[in-house]
């Protein structure tokens, strides 16, 4: 059973995902793989074209780049498809998709998970995370908003607890889901 875990910037997905692999559970990251893959001069020279940069593009020009809505298409038109097959090569139980519904992935997976800590608690760490408030709002209006992706999980994992209540809620949820 593969399960998709889900949610905007900055809201804790990574940390789930960490604690799932900690856990002992197979575990696989689109951003992690899209990160590998903006390192292949080929892609990379192909992402500044779109975002209209000279290469090579740096992760900070194309995060600004993807402001317009344009070139947001034209960047997830090319990193949708190899990103999408490392993930079907890797077959993890637990996958970080945080673009899932945006890119209609769903029925790709057996369940979904979205993971949220809500939308004050994202701009504090966005804010530590980024500085700027421009670049926030970008960031954040490039995304479907958790509260968008709620009805179609599974489960909603709340991250503005305790670290400790989490990591209780994972492991329960994970061994739910492997039968044990």
């Amino acid at each position: 059973m593969r399960v998709a875990i889900t949610g905007g910037i900055a809201e804790g997905k990574s940390t789930v995902l960490r604690i799932l692999a900690e856990l002992g559970y197979p575990v696989s990251s689109a951003d992690a793989i899209a990160r590998d893959l903006f390192l292949d001069p080929a892609l990379n020279t192909r992402l500044a074209e779109v975002a209209g940069v000279p290469a090579p593009i740096s992760p900070a020009a194309l995060r600004a780049a993807l402001a317009s809505t344009e070139v947001r298409r034209n960047v997830n038109r090319i990193m949708h498809a190899p990103v999408m097959e490392r993930l079907e090569e890797e077959a993890a139980q637990f996958v970080e998709v945080p673009l899932l519904l945006e890119a209609c992935l769903q029925s790709r997976f057996d369940r979904v998970w979205v993971v949220t800590c809500g939308e004050e608690e994202q701009r504090r760490r966005l804010q530590e995370r980024y500085g700027s408030e421009a670049d926030l709002i970008a960031l954040v209006a490039s995304q479907l908003p958790s509260r968008a992706k709620i009805p179609f999980a599974d489960l909603v994992v709340r991250t503005n607890q305790p670290l400790e209540n989490v990591r209780r809620l994972m492991s329960e949820a994970a061994s739910a889901m492997s039968g044990g």
